[in-house]
């Protein structure tokens, strides 16, 4: 009982030396949280440059491009990239070509039977003259002559074919309208695939000449018109080879598609030429390259970066302070690279501006 009562006197003297350290009524002091700055960026003067960067491959130079003279599906490629072709050589065809081989090849018993009836018409004129029938029996099987003629003309012309040509030859020609030909020899560097569906304004193929090189290079789909339409045919670029970063040469672009050129609508690439010739030590066909067009460079002006800018209801606006506090300015901006945005009004150099 006694060891209780000590260990009870200890426990309390504990308690109340806890709270002796604490004065009554005191309150506490809350820990300050330090007050968030600002990001703030000041308006510079400097250059801008905007690049298009553009992946290439050098190439045959091209010197025929070749369609079909209607639209389908491609069935059959005959000839493909690299591949050395004649001129008339069959390229390809489409799956329209058999189509008409086999209409024409059912019509052929109905363009035959109306041959037969103006055959009969015409051997019974003959016989009528020889046997000396009347004028009128004449006559009559004259115009019987005549009837089986425009049958005939009729049943040609309801199958697209010309009444005045060759049948056979007529086939052959709209058969022809399916399938592409090489206008000349050369190399393949284009071609296109089983499956594709093409218009009569569609590259097919691209033939060129093994002995001359070119670039060419691929337009960057994802931003549509937005690079191709600030070039122009024989603006200056530059060519490096991605095996040899260091390694650059000068070129011109010497087509683009339309409407930006000479080349053709559906075409997503540019043809450049070098100024140097290819070589062992230079270039040849078959390098990997980048393309460097500069589409874009002012010298001297006022810039800020992006995340300074800030855009809503319509406004290109900044928030400067004032005298009185946070103030928005309005201000007009220009050419915008990654890093750089081009202050053309509504701001001058020096100023400082309050980051989001």
């Amino acid at each position: 009982m006694k060891r209780k009562f000590l260990t009870l006197i200890v426990t309390f003297g504990i308690l109340l030396s806890a709270c002796g350290t604490q004065t009554v009524g005191s309150e506490v002091t809350p820990t300050p949280y330090p007050t968030p700055v600002k990001e703030t960026f000041t308006v510079q003067r400097g250059d801008i440059t905007i690049d298009a960067k553009l992946s290439g491959r050098v190439s045959p130079l091209a010197l025929h491009t070749v369609y079909f003279q209607i639209g389908g599906e491609v069935s059959e490629v005959l000839a493909n990239v690299n591949d050395v072709v004649t001129e008339g050589q069959m390229l390809g065809e489409l799956a329209e070509a058999r189509e008409i081989k086999a209409t024409a090849e059912a019509t052929q018993h109905v363009i035959r039977r109306a041959q037969i009836d103006l055959e009969i018409a015409r051997l019974t004129l003959d016989q009528y003259k020889s046997q000396g029938r009347s004028e009128t029996e004449i006559k009559i099987q004259e115009l019987q002559v005549e009837l089986a003629q425009m049958a005939l003309d009729e049943t040609l012309t309801s199958l697209g074919i010309d009444p005045n040509a060759v049948v056979a030859d007529e086939i052959d020609a709209q058969v022809a309208k399916a399938r592409a030909f090489a206008p000349a020899s050369g190399t393949i560097i284009s071609a296109v695939n089983v499956g594709r569906k093409v218009t009569p304004n569609t590259p097919a193929f691209i033939l060129g000449d093994p002995k001359q090189l070119e670039i060419v290079a691929e337009l960057d789909a994802s931003k549509g018109d937005a690079e191709v339409k600030e070039m122009f045919e024989g603006m200056p670029v530059i060519v490096t080879l991605d095996a040899k970063p260091d390694v650059k040469f000068n070129g011109t672009i010497r087509q683009l598609p339309s409407p930006y050129g000479t080349g053709d609508s559906d075409e997503d690439e540019i043809h450049i030429v070098l100024e140097v010739a290819p070589s062992a030590s230079t270039y040849q066909s078959g390098d990997k390259v980048t393309v460097t067009v500069q589409l874009a460079s002012k010298q001297g002006i006022l810039w800020l970066p992006p995340d300074a800018i800030r855009k809503a209801g319509g406004r290109t606006f900044v928030i400067i302070n004032s005298d009185s506090g946070p103030k928005r300015v309005d201000i007009e901006i220009g050419l915008q690279t990654r890093d750089m945005v081009e202050i053309v009004a509504g701001l001058m150099e020096g100023q400082v501006v309050l980051g989001p």
